[in-house]
């Protein structure tokens, strides 16, 4: 039988599931909310300027 790593320490896999719990709350077991991330539900940009075309389909200067 093949052991799993530890993904949290350098060893053989002990079957702690401390890799389990959420970061947050040590008392919880991780449900993958994304809180711990710190993930903005929102992207923005900056738009420096905007470049239409004219009556005939030309660019406007």
């Amino acid at each position: 039988m093949e052991t799993q790593k530890c993904v949290l320490y350098d060893r053989d896999c002990i079957g702690c599931l401390e890799c389990e719990m959420c970061d947050l709350d040590p008392n919880k077991v991780c449900d993958n909310c994304g809180k711990c991330l710190d993930i903005k539900d929102f992207a923005s940009i900056r738009i420096d300027g905007i470049v239409g075309l004219g009556k005939n389909g030309k660019k406007r200067d």
